[in-house]
């Protein structure tokens, strides 16, 4: 009977296993590149932190369960928790506490929707005028606003 020969692998060094880059195709880091998609995202995120800087003056912490009256602030506290500081959150609120965390985290913001809905919470922005003050029709519009 013969002996078996054990296969030997083959190893690739590591300075040889870089990708060949093309010719006039140079190295991009990703953070060169921007999205293009249309959306003002500086403008909504100084917007969230202003928002999180009055609440925190405000106190709000501390008298409101949920810690926020904004959705987009509470939900990205949801978002970004563990599932102990999920379930901790649902003891508070008088929320059973899911074992799924998905499931924990559609329930806490759905009651946070009812909070808003029955405590009637609506936090205003700035007030944005519809027309531009250098339109030439802006002044007979004012004055009809005012009638």
């Amino acid at each position: 009977m013969s002996k078996k020969k054990t296969a030997k692998k083959k190893t690739v060094e590591k300075e040889d296993a870089e990708m060949p880059i093309s010719k006039g195709v140079e190295k991009k880091h990703l953070e060169e590149f921007d999205v293009t998609d249309g959306k003002d995202r500086d403008a909504f995120e100084k917007e969230i932190e202003e928002i999180k800087e009055l609440e925190e003056l405000l106190g709000m912490p501390q008298m409101n369960p949920y810690g926020t009256l904004n959705k987009e602030v509470f939900r990205r506290r949801v978002e970004d928790s563990s599932a102990s500081e999920l379930t901790d959150l649902a003891a508070r609120l008088g929320l059973p506490r899911e074992r799924n965390t998905q499931l924990l985290k559609k329930s806490l913001l759905k009651s946070f929707d009812f909070y808003a809905i029955k405590h009637n919470v609506t936090v205003q922005g700035q007030a944005k005028p519809i027309i531009d003050p250098s339109s030439p029709d802006y002044e007979s519009t004012v004055k009809l606003f005012k009638e």
